[in-house]
């Protein structure tokens, strides 16, 4: 009998350290923005997203739009985004540009949505 309880001591034990993964991972959504006087409709590019602590890169290119969603681990990171966004104007007129978005430090650490908002910059 003795032995049966301290099994069940020892199961609920081990148990109770396991740390479930939802814990430790948050979903990031990156979303860019090119000012007042221009709507972003599409990126077509990388972002490379590094955590600032392990140094472990994301890379995606899994853009709805002009928001990027990634699972990552709760921590601070740096954004780089490099590609074409598409863009229209007030007047309806669409170009497509060259561009990059930076952020020396983004804070993912919530355990629901993190949200960040970089500005574009364009090239040429």
């Amino acid at each position: 009998m003795m032995k049966q309880f301290l099994y069940i001591i020892s199961v609920l034990l081990l148990a109770s350290c396991h740390q479930e993964e939802n814990d430790i991972l948050t979903m990031a959504t990156v979303t860019l923005s090119a000012g007042d006087t221009l709507t972003v409709e599409q990126i077509q590019g990388t972002a490379r997203i590094t955590n600032l602590n392990s140094k472990q890169t994301t890379t995606t290119s899994d853009f709805d739009g002009a928001v990027l969603r990634v699972q990552l681990l709760r921590s601070s990171y740096s954004i780089d985004v490099e590609g074409l966004a598409r863009c229209r104007n007030r007047h309806g007129e669409v170009s497509i540009r060259d561009m990059r978005a930076h952020s020396d430090y983004q804070s993912f650490v919530s355990k629901g949505n993190n949200e960040a908002v970089l500005d574009i910059i364009f090239l040429k």
